[in-house]
């Protein structure tokens, strides 16, 4: 019997990697990209609601901040794209509007999603850093939850290697050779990053510890990422690997600052 080469296996391999279908009901498509985003909404959800009952609050709360969570996140994450890659939609603005799972970056929607998750907060009588460490302990595991989607979407890949665990697409997608596959990576760092967070929860003296510890270490994963990712601009890679090194540095000094200059009751008792 003729053994396959390693090639044949790779191919194979990536045959069964893009599934950015997942099924149809009529008419209605579902996409993978799409269900695991969702389901990573969900688990956030869960994880901030564990935490509110935890602390005494109304857990139900989280279901206002999470709506302004996701809407912001969306919009934030696509005007950040749009904003990368501006000369092409001032050519074809038909597509501005056109939402789609390759279109979305996100540190913008980190952003937005914060700043409407504040405002609710501070409507629904939530101090400024108590919203802030939910974020940082629950968007972690949401970030994970949706590289899986990633992965079967077929977008977040990586550059060529030849390490046996590499992932050969199809040949429609256009990419050649087996891949790093970035989104694993990810995964297993931020469900790492998670499980730290989580089980320090109660450790910290000061609020707002775990928000900037979440992105201290989301910096450094997406730092480190940068090395195996592949991007259609050349220097995608490298403004990623600044605007990370950027907000670790801030998020460091933040951090030092509040630790050795800011009493801790003065900490806890900002009106935000």
């Amino acid at each position: 019997m003729q053994r396959r080469s390693n090639a044949s296996v790779f191919m194979e391999r990536g045959a069964k990697t893009v599934h950015r279908v997942l099924f149809n009901i009529g008419n209605l498509t579902v996409y993978s990209y799409g269900v695991f985003l969702a389901l990573g909404f969900v688990t956030a959800t869960i994880v901030a609601r564990r935490r509110l009952a935890e602390t005494f609050r109304n857990p139900d709360i989280i279901l206002d901040l999470v709506l302004a969570a996701v809407v912001g996140g969306i919009a934030g994450a696509r005007i950040c794209y749009i904003i990368g890659h501006w000369s092409y939609y001032m050519a074809n603005k038909g597509e501005i509007l056109k939402l789609n799972m390759d279109g979305l970056v996100f540190y913008g929607g980190l952003l937005l999603g914060f700043v409407l998750a504040v405002l609710v907060g501070r409507w629904r009588n939530v101090r400024f850093w108590e919203v802030m460490d939910l974020g940082g302990l629950s968007v972690p595991i949401a970030l994970g939850v949706g590289r899986i989607g990633c992965l079967l979407n077929g977008c977040c890949y990586g550059k060529q290697t030849s390490l046996p665990w590499g992932i050969t697409y199809p040949a429609t997608t256009g990419l050649a050779g087996p891949r790093h596959p970035t989104q694993v990576y990810e995964l297993l760092l931020d469900l790492a990053l998670f499980a730290f967070l989580w089980s320090k929860r109660d450790s910290w003296e000061r609020d707002g510890t775990s928000f900037w510890l979440f992105v201290m270490g989301y910096a450094a994963i997406r730092f480190t990422m940068e090395f195996f990712r592949e991007h259609t601009l050349s220097n995608a890679a490298l403004t990623f690997q600044m605007v990370s090194v950027a907000l670790f540095l801030v998020a460091g000094a933040v951090l030092l600052l509040r630790y050795r200059l800011l009493p801790e009751t003065g900490d806890r008792g900002l009106p935000l």
